[in-house]
């Protein structure tokens, strides 16, 4: 799930995501005329939420969350590469990812928030967050 911002209000969609082969990104598909891409557009920074909760009681107590915070910004260089990755793990958004409309977004990441048993918190910070 992503969290982006639009007029002072938060949004949330939730995407197919894969990350870089050094965890410093996140490439998701969506299409061009989307709420997101509109509020990535005038607001880059962004929030994803990742966990690996089963929707058992335990999960609480026992899941592992992950906020990456970065900068999101539509793919230019490296399509191909990025579009082969998002396929390898997600291979039912094939017709999605090949629309014409649809555009391939990087999220630099800038920290990572590691939650774990619902109040061990760790943050690494990659880098510093641009103004």
């Amino acid at each position: 799930m992503i969290a982006t911002e639009s007029h002072h209000h938060p949004y949330t969609s939730l995407v197919s995501f894969v990350p870089s082969s050094d965890d410093t990104h996140l490439y998701f598909p969506t299409k061009k005329e989307t709420q997101k891409f509109f509020n990535i557009s005038k607001n880059p920074h962004i929030a994803a939420l990742i966990d690996n909760r089963e929707n058992t009681p335990g999960d609480f107590s026992k899941a592992t969350t992950v906020i990456a915070l970065g900068v999101a910004s539509a793919v230019e260089t490296n399509k191909e590469h990025i579009r082969e990755l998002l396929l390898q793990k997600h291979p039912d958004l094939s017709d999605f990812i090949s629309h014409p409309d649809c555009a391939l977004i990087d999220i630099t990441i800038t920290t990572y928030q590691i939650v774990q048993q619902f109040e061990k918190v760790k943050i690494l910070r990659l880098r510093d967050v641009p103004e």
